[in-house]
C-alpha cells in the first residue's frame, strides 16, 4: 500500500474534478483552453463535455476572436501554459448529442478559473479578463482536502457583463 503524497498538482485536480461535478449537476458543459487550441474547427464549432456526452456548440460569431485569441498558450519553461482553465456553456432546456450541432447566446458562455484554497490570479489572468467580452469567473474550494459532503463552493464573479 502507498501514502499519496498532497501536492500543489493533486489539489488543483481535485479542484477541477469538483468543478466538473458541479457544472454537471447545475446544467454547464465545459472545455478546457487546452482542447479548444487543439480542436477549434474552422466552422467555429467546439466540443463540450457535459458528464459523459458530448456535446458539439457552434460559437456565436461574435466571440470566436476572443476565443481563438484566449486559448493561445504562452511559453513557459518550454511548456504551454493557458490563461485560464475553462470555457462553459449553459445548456438551459434543448441541447442534443450524437453529433447535432447546438446553438446558444453569447451570454451561455463564461471563461473559468479553478482556484483552491487562498490561491490568487496572476496579472496575466487579471488583465486578460478586463479584456475579455466573455464573461469571466473564479470557481474557488477553500478546503478541496475536506470531505465531498463538506467541500464549500464558491463563484467568485470577475464578470465583464
Amino acid at each position: 500500500m502507498a501514502e499519496l503524497e498532497i501536492t500543489p498538482e493533486l489539489r488543483g485536480d481535485l479542484g477541477e474534478l469538483y468543478f466538473k461535478h458541479l457544472c454537471q449537476q447545475r446544467g454547464y458543459a465545459y472545455i478546457r483552453l487546452e482542447d479548444i487550441y487543439n480542436t477549434f474547427t474552422p466552422q467555429d464549432i467546439l466540443e463540450f463535455k457535459y458528464g459523459f456526452d458530448r456535446i458539439l456548440i457552434q460559437i456565436p460569431e461574435s466571440i470566436v476572436d476572443e476565443i481563438r485569441h484566449i486559448c493561445k498558450p504562452t511559453d513557459i519553461d518550454g511548456n504551454p501554459s493557458f490563461v485560464f482553465d475553462f470555457l462553459t456553456c449553459r445548456l438551459g432546456d434543448g441541447w442534443a448529442v450524437n453529433g447535432e450541432i447546438n446553438n446558444r447566446d453569447v451570454k451561455d458562455f463564461s471563461w473559468v478559473e479553478v482556484k483552491t484554497g487562498a490561491s490568487q490570479l496572476s496579472k496575466h489572468q487579471e488583465e486578460t479578463a478586463l479584456f475579455c467580452k466573455i464573461k469571466f469567473n473564479v470557481f474557488r474550494i477553500t478546503d478541496v482536502l475536506a470531505p465531498p459532503n463538506k467541500i464549500w463552493i464558491k463563484w467568485e464573479a470577475e464578470t465583464n457583463e
